[in-house]
C-alpha cells in the first residue's frame, strides 16, 4: 500500500508542476491571440485564427482548419513548439498551404518577444516567423 501512495503523491506533484509551468515561465503569454502574420503565407483571414496559451502549460491554435495542440517548452525567452499534435482535416484551397507554412514556422521557432499587445516568434537566425496580436 505505501508504494501506491508514493505513486499518487508523485503524480499529484507532477500535475502541480505542469499547472504552474507556463505561468512561472512567462505569465505574459497567457490568454488568447490572433495570428496576424505568418512568414511564407500571404492569404489567410486573421479573424479565423486563434492561439491560446493556458496556465497549465498547454497551447492550442488554429488558423481556420485543423486544431494544433501541445505543450511548448519555455525558458529564459526561448520557446520551442516541438511535438505538437494536429488534427487531420483536409483544408480547402490555399488554406492547406497556409497551415503547412504555419506549422513549419512553429517548428522553427526558437525565441519570442512581446511588445505591447504583439507577440513575435523568431527562428534560429532571428528571422520573424509569426506575429500574434492579443485578443483578451
Amino acid at each position: 500500500m505505501p508504494h501506491k501512495t508514493s505513486k499518487m503523491i508523485f503524480a499529484a506533484l507532477a500535475m502541480l508542476m505542469l499547472a504552474t509551468r507556463l505561468a512561472a515561465a512567462d505569465a505574459r503569454l497567457l490568454g488568447r491571440w490572433r495570428v496576424t502574420v505568418i512568414h511564407g503565407a500571404a492569404h489567410f483571414d486573421p479573424a479565423k485564427t486563434l492561439v491560446e496559451f493556458a496556465a497549465n502549460g498547454r497551447f492550442a491554435s488554429t488558423i481556420g482548419c485543423n486544431r494544433i495542440f501541445g505543450a511548448p517548452t519555455l525558458k529564459d525567452g526561448a520557446i520551442s513548439f516541438g511535438g505538437m499534435g494536429v488534427t487531420r482535416r483536409a483544408c480547402p484551397g490555399p488554406l492547406a498551404g497556409t497551415e503547412t507554412a504555419y506549422l513549419a514556422a512553429l517548428e522553427a521557432t526558437r525565441t519570442y518577444s512581446l511588445t505591447g499587445s504583439n507577440l513575435a516568434l523568431f527562428g534560429e537566425g532571428g528571422d520573424r516567423l509569426v506575429t500574434l496580436t492579443r485578443t483578451k
